[in-house]
C-alpha cells in the first residue's frame, strides 16, 4: 500500500532533478498547453514573447514588461489634438457671435452646438468602443487562462481548491460580461446623451439624472469589487487549508515507507514546491499580460479625460457656457468608463493574486 502511495505521489515522469534538492520546474511548465492563450494574445496585438516564455521568465525572476509610458501618452495626445483644436476654433467663433443681433446669434450658436455635439459624440463613441474592447479583453484572457492555471492549482494544492476557485472565476467573468459591459457601459451612454441635451439650454434639466447615473455606476462597481473580494476571502479560509492538511497527511505517509521514506518525502515536497512555483508564475504572468494589454488603451483613455478636463477649465472663463458644459460632460463620461475598466481589471488581478497566495501550501513542519 505504501509503495503504491509513493508511486502515485512521485511518478517517474515528474522527477526532473537539476541536483538532489531542486526539481526542474521548466519541464513542468513545458507540459501545459498554452496554444489558446497565445492565440488570444495574438488577437489583441501582444508584441512580447509567448506566454510559456513569459511564465519561465517570471519563474526565473527575469521579466521585462515592455511597457512604454511616454509613447502611449504621446499617441493619445496626437490622436486628440485635431478635435481639441476644432473645439477651440468653435469657441472662438462663438465669442465673435456676441456682436451680432440676438436672433442671428442664437441661430449661429445653434449651428455651432450641432457641430460641437458631432465632434464630442464621435470622440465618445471611439472611446466607448475602446472601453468595450478592454472589458472583453479581460474576459477573454481569463477564459483562455483557466485551462492552464487551474490544473496547476489542482496539482500544487488540490482538486477541491481548484474547483472552488474555478467556480468563482466563472461567476466573475459572467458578472463582468453582464453587469459592466452590457448594463453599466450602456448606462454611461445614457449619461452622455442626457448631458449633451443640457448643452442646448442654458438651464440644466438633466443634471440630477446624470448625477444619479454616475452614482449608480460607482456604487455598482464598488459592490462588485467588495462582493468578489469577500467571496474569495471566505473561500480562502477553509478549502485551501483542507487541501493542505490532506497533502501533509500524504507526506507523512510517504515518510513512513521503510528504507526510502525520508528520501521519498524530500522528493515529493520538492515536486510539489516546483508545482507551486509554476502555478504562481502562471498567475503573475497573467497579471502582467492583463496590465500591459489593457493598460495601454486604459492609459490613453486617462490621457483623453485629462486633456478634455483641462480644455474645459481653460474655456470656462472665456467661452460660451454650453461649449464648456459639453466638454465637461465628455470628460465625465470618460471618467466613468475609466473607473469601470480600472476596477474590473484590478478585481481580476486581485482574484488571481488571492488564488495564488491562498493555495500556497506549507511544505515544512
Amino acid at each position: 500500500m505504501m509503495a503504491f502511495l509513493a508511486a502515485v505521489i512521485i511518478p517517474d515522469n515528474c522527477i526532473y532533478a537539476q541536483d538532489e534538492n531542486t526539481a526542474d520546474y521548466n519541464s513542468l511548465i513545458d507540459e501545459a498547453d498554452y496554444s489558446d492563450i497565445d492565440s488570444t494574445l495574438d488577437d489583441y496585438g501582444w508584441q512580447g514573447s509567448s506566454f510559456k516564455d513569459l511564465v519561465k521568465s517570471v519563474a526565473n525572476a527575469d521579466t521585462d514588461i515592455g511597457f512604454n509610458f511616454t509613447s502611449t501618452v504621446t499617441e493619445a495626445i496626437i490622436a486628440n489634438r485635431t478635435v481639441i483644436v476644432q473645439i477651440l476654433l468653435l469657441s472662438i467663433c462663438a465669442m465673435f457671435l456676441t456682436v451680432l443681433d440676438k436672433n442671428a446669434s442664437d441661430s449661429a450658436m445653434l449651428f455651432i452646438s450641432f457641430i460641437l455635439m458631432t465632434l464630442i459624440v464621435s470622440v465618445f463613441i471611439n472611446a466607448a468602443r475602446t472601453g468595450y474592447e478592454c472589458v472583453q479583453m479581460a474576459v477573454d484572457i481569463y477564459k483562455a487562462l483557466c485551462p492552464v492555471f487551474f490544473p496547476a492549482v489542482a496539482y500544487s494544492c488540490g482538486a477541491a481548491s481548484a474547483a472552488a476557485y474555478y467556480e468563482i472565476v466563472l461567476f466573475l467573468m459572467y458578472i463582468v460580461n453582464i453587469l459592466v459591459k452590457n448594463v453599466l457601459m450602456r448606462g454611461n451612454y445614457v449619461y452622455m446623451i442626457l448631458g449633451m441635451f443640457d448643452t442646448f439650454s442654458e438651464k440644466d434639466k438633466f443634471n440630477k439624472m446624470c448625477q444619479l447615473i454616475k452614482k449608480v455606476i460607482k456604487l455598482s462597481v464598488k459592490g462588485m469589487l467588495m462582493f468578489f473580494l469577500g467571496l474569495n476571502g471566505i473561500k480562502s479560509l477553509i478549502i485551501p487549508l483542507s487541501d493542505s492538511l490532506k497533502m501533509s497527511v500524504l507526506f507523512k505517509a510517504v515518510s513512513m515507507i521503510p528504507g526510502i521514506g525520508n528520501s521519498a518525502q524530500t522528493v515529493s515536497k520538492t515536486i510539489v514546491g516546483s508545482a507551486v512555483l509554476v502555478k504562481n508564475s502562471i498567475g503573475v504572468a497573467a497579471v502582467i499580460v492583463m496590465a500591459v494589454i489593457i493598460g495601454i488603451p486604459l492609459l490613453k483613455l486617462v490621457v483623453m479625460a485629462f486633456l478634455y478636463q483641462i480644455l474645459g477649465a481653460v474655456l470656462e472663463p472665456v467661452a460660451d457656457n454650453r461649449i464648456v458644459k459639453a466638454v465637461l460632460v465628455l470628460s465625465g463620461s470618460l471618467e466613468n468608463m475609466i473607473y469601470m475598466i480600472a476596477v474590473t481589471v484590478v478585481l481580476m488581478c486581485l482574484t488571481m493574486a488571492i488564488i495564488c497566495f491562498a493555495t500556497n501550501i506549507s511544505l515544512y513542519g
